[in-house]
Order: structure tokens, then sequence, then C-alpha cells
């Protein structure tokens, strides 16, 4: 696969909740492949573990991975030339129709697997996603503007809202196989090995800052003083405790009362972090400390630090990670013993010939103007997440 899992997930799930997710809507039922291609959306294109892919499964991919490349050329002042390889060893139209296989395999594989495993949409995801649908069909101008946005992407309203479960599915299962009890839970030796092998640590800290925390200037010397003598009495009281877990008990409830650092709401549990995420002085003095130690006074340009170092195999965020990162590698391992099969259509399908198609259909639903947004408006939305992801 060209793109790791929750890349492709996540941007194709970000584009699915822009337009429109799981609920049912009152558009018509013209098929939008059928204008386009001149065959029906049910059209099977190729097979993957012997499901299904069809037409509809595919050419919404094909659809935005197009535009993205016609994007791109307007861009860069180039007439579109699905010939070009941009100094590369494929050429546009291949990429195209290869991308949008690979996410396409994607779906079936993991729809597939969600049901092997039982993993179903709850009431829940049904009804959160109304609320992304209404909010969704009001950003784009209200529901025929939402129709027509749908069939320029060559997808119905039933295929955008099958397409939108693989995602929440994806999420079900990577929270559902990984967990405690799940098929493929982590023992604290996977943890602590995952954790070993990214270079993974863990800490918590309290901070008495020395600049101001509204202008960033250096606080005075005398109030510098005041702050170390601060943190100087903070570390008497801890340093007076013997037992591990009331020591981190208590230095919870001091970090809590004195702590200026401004994440602190946000990371309660503790910071999790490789080399270079610090300063230099704050990753140092972690590392000096064995797994529930307490530094002394740590100075760096923020301040005096006090850290407790943590255990990164006990924190809920490296157990996330580990969870998306063995997800990753379960969906890439399906992915590459999948046995997919093409059909005579699929082998006999250009880019070049489809994109022409879908822009002159495109020309017949939607205004000029709103035609020539359509590649731009879906090239945000998937440069958003892409953002985001990283």
């Amino acid at each position: 696969m060209k793109k790791i899992m929750r890349r492709v997930l996540g941007g194709a799930l970000s584009l699915v909740m822009m337009v429109g997710l799981l609920t049912g809507c009152s558009g018509g039922t013209q098929d939008p492949i059928q204008e386009v291609m001149g065959y029906e959306g049910s059209t099977v294109l190729f097979t993957v573990d012997g499901n299904d892919v069809t037409a509809a499964d595919y050419f919404f991919w094909m659809a935005q991975n197009a535009d993205y490349v016609a994007s791109y050329f307007t861009g860069m002042g180039l007439d579109m030339d699905w010939t070009n390889t941009l100094g590369g060893s494929q050429d546009m139209d291949s990429y195209v129709k290869d991308s949008s296989m690979d996410t396409a395999v994607l779906y079936s594989i993991v729809k597939a697997k969600a049901a092997e495993y039982g993993y179903e949409l709850s009431k829940e995801d049904e009804e959160a996603y109304e609320t992304d649908l209404a909010n969704a069909k009001e950003e784009l101008g209200g529901e025929e503007e939402y129709e027509d946005f749908l069939l320029s992407m060559c997808i119905t309203d039933e295929g955008m809202r099958e397409m939108s479960t693989v995602g929440v599915l994806y999420n079900q299962m990577k929270d559902g196989l990984f967990r405690e009890g799940g098929e493929f839970a982590a023992t604290q030796e996977d943890l602590a090995a995952y954790a070993q092998e990214n270079d993974l640590l863990c800490a918590k800290h309290i901070l008495l800052m020395t600049q101001d925390m509204t202008t960033g200037e250096a606080l005075s010397e005398a109030d510098a003083a005041a702050k170390k003598a601060q943190a100087e009495d903070i570390l008497a009281q801890l340093q007076a405790i013997t037992d591990p877990a009331e020591l981190e008990k208590k230095f919870d409830e001091l970090m809590n009362e004195y702590s200026e650092d401004t994440g602190l709401s946000a990371y309660p549990n503790g910071y999790v972090f490789t080399a270079g995420e610090m300063v230099a002085e704050f990753e140092e003095a972690t590392r000096a400390l064995e797994f529930g130690g307490v530094s002394g006074i740590v100075e760096s340009s923020y301040g005096y630090h006090i850290i407790l170092r943590l255990d990164p195999a006990e924190s809920e965020e490296v157990q996330t990670q580990w969870q998306a990162t063995e997800m990753d590698a379960l969906v890439q391992q399906w992915t590459e013993e999948a046995v997919i099969e093409t059909t005579e259509t699929y082998d006999g399908l250009t880019t070049a010939e489809f994109y022409a198609n879908l822009t002159a259909y495109r020309e017949t639903i939607l205004p000029a103007e709103e035609a020539e947004d359509a590649a731009a408006t879906e090239e945000s939305a998937e440069e958003s997440t892409e953002e985001a992801a990283e």
C-alpha cells in the first residue's frame, strides 16, 4: 500500500464526513456511474478474497485522486497530461488507477474483517453522524447542493452511507481487538518493548515558571529566587516520602496545586515523548531517573522543574499508540495476503477516459463555477485531514 492505513482511512473518512454520513437521504436514485461510464454502479471491477468491489465502490476514489492530480497540474501551470510521470516511474493515469484500487481494496478488507470479528455500527454511531450530516448539508448550501456534490464525485447516498461505516468499523476493531481481553491484546512486555524500540519516555512535572506567562519576559531576580525557594520546599515534601504509591499521590497533589505548566489540564497523566521533543534539561533529567524516581530541581529556560519519571508501558497514550501501530500492521498483512482478481472492465479502464467523462458530466449537474470548484473542495478536505493526522 502506498499510504499507511490510518492516513488512507482518515483522509477518506474526513471527506465522507464533510459531504454526508450514515443516514438516509431523500435524494433520487440517479446512478452517476451509468451517466459517466455507460455501465451500472453494480458492475464488478475486481474481487478481493472473493468479495465483489463494484464500480460504485471504486469510482469515488478515482474521482478524488484524479481531482487531486488535476489540481496539482493546474497549480503548477501545466497542461493536464495523464501520460506524464512527473519524473517518477509511473504515469499519472496508472498512478490514479492503482491508488484508487489500493483504497477500494483496503475498504473491502476492513469491511469483511469487521463482519468476521462481529463488529457493527451502534445507535450512538448513527446518531453522531446524523449530526455531521446536517452540518455538512448546511455548509454545502442545502439538500440540493449536497446531492449534486455527491453525484459530482460519482457516488450515491447509499454508497456514501456504506463507505462511511468502514472508518467507524476500523476504529472499533482497533479499540476492541487490541484492548485487554481482545484477541490481540498487549502484554506489559509488548508495551515495554514498544516503548523501548521507539525510545519513549513518560514523566510528570511540577513547573514553577521564571518567565511571565503573558509576556514571556524573564522574572526579576527576586521573583525568580522566590520561585526557587518554593520549588525547594515542594521537593523537601516529596523527599520525605518513602512509599512509592504515597509518593506519586503526593506528587499529583502538589502538581495540581502549584504547577504553572499550561499543558497540565491537557496532560494530567504526564507527557509521553521521545528524543528532542522536550527541552534538553527536561529530557536529560528524565533519562537519569528510574521509574518512579523524583528529580532534584531542574532549571530550564521555562523555570524550575521537579520531575517524576513514569513507566511508559503503563501509559494510556502508549497503549493507544501501540494499538494504532499494531492495527496498521494487521491490516497491512491482510492486504498483502489478499487475493485480487480483476475483470475485463477494470483492465480496460483508463483515468484519462474516466476523468474526461466525469468533467463533462459535472458540467451538466453543477453551475460552471461549482464544477471548477469541486476538485478544490475535495483537495482542501484531504489536505486538512493529512495535516491533522500528522
